[in-house]
């Protein structure tokens, strides 16, 4: 089980970062009131190697998901007396939570992974050769805020891909770190840090 996580976090990890430089024009843009953002030559194969397997993901986990909720809806009177047959961590609160996430990934990763696709398609650009996309790949460019007002569409693409991140965190936090288990163990670890900062204090101050 170990090696499959660390599998399933490095191998598509290392996939993106491969397609990502194969398609990278230059370091990197800079854009104003926003900070860096990757400068990606948004030909075909970028959009097949870097859009299209997140759409994927999101079809797939749609459909699961969906079966998921169909299921416990159909069949939510016996789900209690399975879940207690098989002994495991899997609890009916647990299990409602999953069900949450299941639904929120349904309604917001399909939808912002089809809109990023299209967007990105209508600036679809013509391919080039590896020594022509990277012949200036040194360059930094700076990108003033008032070219991107002028297209609502790419400074809607670039605030999403901003805000979408922090958003899934804080949802993630709000299904799993605010449970019982989870708040135990913040406790033990806050209680761990402040006694160690506190024995810390007394080595280096002394008791007074």
């Amino acid at each position: 089980a170990f090696w499959s996580d660390v599998a399933i976090c490095l191998l598509p990890t290392t996939l993106v970062l491969i397609v990502s430089y194969c398609v990278q024009a230059h370091r990197y843009n800079i854009v104003e009131n926003f900070g860096c953002f990757p400068a990606t030559w948004l030909e075909l194969y970028a959009i097949l190697g870097l859009f299209v397997p997140p759409i994927l993901c999101a079809a797939g986990s749609f459909i699961c998901g969906s079966f998921a909720i169909y299921n416990f809806l159909a069949q939510r009177r016996r789900f209690q007396a399975v879940l207690q047959q098989h002994s495991s961590s899997l609890n009916s609160s647990r299990f409602l939570r999953l069900i949450g996430v299941a639904a929120v990934d349904m309604v917001l990763s399909l939808p912002f992974g089809v809109y990023e696709i299209i967007h990105n398609s209508y600036n679809l650009q013509p391919t080039y050769s590896w020594a022509d996309l990277h012949h200036s790949f040194d360059l930094v460019q700076e990108t003033d805020q008032s070219i991107l007002n002028a297209q609502p569409g790419s400074w809607a693409s670039i605030n999403l891909s901003r805000w979408t991140t922090t958003l899934a965190a804080f949802i993630y936090f709000a299904f799993f770190g605010m449970h019982e288990d989870a708040l135990s163990f913040h406790a033990s670890t806050w209680s761990k840090i402040t006694a160690a900062f506190s024995y810390t204090w007394m080595r280096a101050f002394g008791t007074s």
